[in-house]
């Protein structure tokens, strides 16, 4: 996205993932002012982060942050979006900087049914109904994953 990046990110501890933000954001101000000679602060404010389950929310999520581009209206498809990990899913293109999500492999016994099933995953019914909120998930699904930090936090 031209004003901020979106990552969907697992780790073991909540703990691990502040630590690698903090090592991401100080090498790319590093390299950043030492290619544009940059001085100041950097970045407008601190990331934004929220833990995800392992379940249908994780999903949505994935979806959220592939059709993000085509909600911004930079493009009409999110195949056309070469920042964002679709086409690796949806089009078997390698991406050396991705990892398949957890649950990449349980939508196929094959690459093709598996991509396949993602394309017809990433737009169906639900989602084309979503395009227009602003707020993804319903309120019952967003009150099941506060239970569920909270729950894994005590």
């Amino acid at each position: 996205m031209p004003n901020h990046i979106d990552l969907l990110i697992q780790t073991n501890k909540a703990t691990d993932f502040s630590a690698l933000m903090k090592k991401t954001n100080l090498s790319y101000y590093h390299y950043f002012k030492k290619k544009y000679g940059w001085t100041g602060h950097f970045w407008q404010n601190r990331f934004k982060s929220k833990p995800v389950g392992k379940d249908e929310y994780f999903i949505q999520c994935g979806k959220y942050v592939e059709l993000n581009p085509v909600r911004a209206n930079i493009v009409k498809d999110p195949q056309e979006y070469l920042y964002s990990s679709h086409n690796y899913y949806a089009q078997g293109k390698q991406d050396k900087l991705l990892t398949d999500d957890l649950f990449y492999q349980g939508l196929g016994k094959d690459k093709k049914e598996r991509q396949d099933n993602y394309r017809k995953l990433l737009v169906d019914e639900t989602i084309k109904k979503a395009y227009d909120k602003d707020t993804w998930g319903s309120n019952g699904q967003r009150y099941m994953e506060r239970r569920k930090i909270k729950r894994k936090l005590s």
